[in-house]
């Protein structure tokens, strides 16, 4: 597996962020320029905003982790998480959409819970439940969008991501049984 420094890992979430910035609005329910139907949209939207959880909670993973196998699981999620949101972002961008930066009150809540927890095995089995819980939810979220985006393009990038969301679990679930 490849290794990542600290610093390369925060510069790398900071472009992804960066990137996501361009296309920020607060607070606006449905975009005015945007393409997609209703549904669509706010697949966008949520998967934008649950992307930018996931690889902020990541990165404290990388900060905070005891174990080598459960930083390295996050090291590798801060670079895919990043990855994805940055094509994310494109996508929304030619479609119009407005995806926002700020992190959903729930992932923030849940962040400052992880900050709390001190680093050792606490912390990591509580990380490694996150990441559970968060990646179930982010898969029947974008299994619904493969399956139902009337966008190609929405409905294709849902379904690319699907695999790589997929493997993320079965390596958290695989990590919490050691």
């Amino acid at each position: 597996m490849k290794n990542y420094s600290v610093p390369a890992l925060a510069a790398a979430l900071l472009c992804a962020f960066a990137s996501l910035t361009i296309m920020a609005t607060p607070g606006h329910s449905a975009d005015p320029k945007s393409i997609l139907n209703a549904s669509d949209e706010k697949f966008v939207k949520a998967a934008s905003q649950m992307g930018l959880g996931e690889a902020q909670i990541a990165a404290l993973g990388v900060k905070k982790s005891a174990r080598e196998d459960v930083r390295a699981i996050a090291e590798k999620m801060v670079a895919d998480h990043g990855a994805a949101n940055t094509e994310l972002a494109a996508l929304a961008k030619s479609k119009g959409v407005m995806i926002s930066v700020v992190t959903d009150p729930q992932d923030t809540e849940e962040m400052k819970d992880l900050e709390n927890e001190p680093t050792g095995d606490g912390f990591d089995k509580a990380f490694l439940a996150q990441l559970e819980d968060d990646h179930k939810e982010s898969i029947a979220l974008f299994e619904d969008a493969a399956e139902d985006s009337e966008d190609a393009e929405v409905k294709a990038w849902a379904a690319k991501m699907l695999p790589t969301l997929r493997a993320h679990l079965n390596q958290v679930q695989e990590a919490q049984k050691k």
